[in-house]
């Protein structure tokens, strides 16, 4: 009997830490890579001009002139907005005119 209550406190104690331990989080996580090496997706599309005048648009931080009729390819990160630079007769200045989207890949957006 004394045998039996010496072996069985030092089996309580190993339960009660051992729960504690196994319900812990884990030291080292796995995290998928594409996670840690993320870039944002590039939209592949043109862009026409269907207007009779030329439209002067800011794309990110770069200003881009399209003449009237003109149609030009861009590579953009998805997320880009194009906003008009100058005021037009259907556009004032500062207008978002597109933001790229994913949906725009290989399409050709007119602009009127």
């Amino acid at each position: 009997m004394i045998r039996r209550s010496l072996l069985i406190a030092p089996i309580a104690v190993t339960c009660l830490f051992a729960s504690q331990v196994l319900h812990a989080s884990p030291v080292n996580m796995h995290t998928p890579l594409n996670a840690m090496f993320a870039r944002s997706k590039t939209v592949k599309f043109q862009l026409h001009n269907g207007s009779e005048s030329p439209m002067d648009l800011k794309v990110g931080e770069t200003v881009l002139t399209v003449k009237a009729g003109e149609t030009v390819k861009l590579d953009l990160a998805a997320g880009t907005r194009i906003l008009t630079n100058s005021a037009t007769t259907t556009h004032p200045a500062g207008t978002l005119v597109l933001e790229v989207s994913t949906m725009f890949s290989g399409s050709t957006v007119t602009l009127h």
